[in-house]
């Protein structure tokens, strides 16, 4: 009896012991054995071990449930989810910054830079340009160059030279008369710029040489003669999609004068279309033109621009005309 009481006492001992290790280890997963020094019981091959058979053989009910309860809450733990959550070195990442309109909208420096559209608002420091000029009764051509000192879009000095040269008829019942003219000029001047507003103006020699046919001697501004010139210019944009252009001259020559005056319309950002009403005046006639113009169509490097409309001068000649130009920047 003694034995047995002895063999029963160690047996008991022993499933304490078992049963105090086993709740050490649920409850410190890290002090675990590792797989190389022994296997896991979750791992191990079901028709070798069973783990709940071998864990709850001759245990109270109480330790049963609760190492049930450490068991579940481990398993929890080993979770993939739990682990992302519960883990303190992966950080939620920042939602993307989302672009705003207001980021979407370039600058009003942009938005110069980028339209290639001027037809005289936007230039270079040296421009040339040339064009003809036709109705039923002449044509001329003309061409020149002009620098800017300080650059296109600056305040200061700048130069112009132009020449052209223009045939003109008139028709009388006997007699048809031709007038060839050749002018010059050699225009400094200031330049003003404000964002989309220029004003240019200029005063300087004027050159011009007539020719009739057949000749008259006592005619009057017969052959060469030089004076004085002076220009204004101006070009506006007061909205993006509309230009306001203005131009006059005076010269001493022969008390000559006249202006133009025209509008446009910003079309698929590819050229100016609109109005234009110009005059000139000198001793010898008058002329007036009322047409529609076509401003810096862009062609490589050229800007073009076309004009046709109705032409009337004072010796009761009419008419249409077309007028065509191209600048270039070198």
């Amino acid at each position: 009896m003694r034995a047995l009481g002895v063999a029963a006492v160690l047996v008991a001992g022993l499933q304490l012991a078992t049963s105090q290790i086993l709740t050490a280890q649920l409850l410190d997963p890290d002090d675990a054995p590792s797989a190389s020094s022994a296997a896991s019981p979750l791992e191990s091959d079901p028709d070798v071990f069973e783990p709940e058979q071998s864990q709850t053989a001759g245990q109270p009910a109480e330790e049963v449930w609760l190492q049930g309860v450490l068991r579940d809450l481990l398993i929890d733990r080993q979770s993939p989810d739990a682990v992302l959550l519960d883990s303190p070195s992966i950080a939620t990442p920042a939602p993307a910054l989302q672009p705003t309109i207001a980021d979407d909208l370039p600058s009003a420096s942009e938005r110069a830079r980028r339209d290639q559209l001027s037809g005289g608002a936007r230039g270079d420091d040296v421009l040339l340009f040339s064009g003809v000029d036709l109705w039923r009764n002449g044509f001329s051509g003309y061409g020149g160059i002009q620098w800017a000192a300080a650059g296109a879009g600056e305040d200061g000095f700048v130069v112009r030279l132009t020449m052209s040269e223009g045939i003109e008829h008139y028709f009388t019942p006997d007699v048809t008369y031709t007038t060839d003219i050749f002018r010059a000029a050699l225009l400094p001047g200031w330049q003003f710029k404000r964002d989309a507003f220029e004003l240019k103006l200029f005063a300087g020699l004027d050159f011009k040489h007539r020719n009739l046919e057949p000749d008259i001697i006592d005619t009057r501004w017969r052959g060469a003669h030089a004076g004085l010139r002076i220009v204004a210019e101006s070009w506006a944009e007061p909205t993006p999609e509309l230009m306001l252009a203005s131009s006059m001259y005076v010269t001493s020559i022969a008390s000559s004068y006249g202006f133009r005056a025209a509008a446009g319309w910003r079309l698929f950002d590819q050229f100016w279309l609109g109005p234009e009403v110009s005059g000139s005046r000198d001793e010898f006639s008058r002329q007036t033109r009322i047409g529609l113009h076509l401003t810096g169509l862009p062609f490589s490097a050229v800007e073009a621009s076309v004009a046709v409309g109705y032409v009337a001068d004072s010796y009761g000649r009419s008419g249409g005309y077309m007028r065509m130009g191209a600048q270039l920047r070198p």
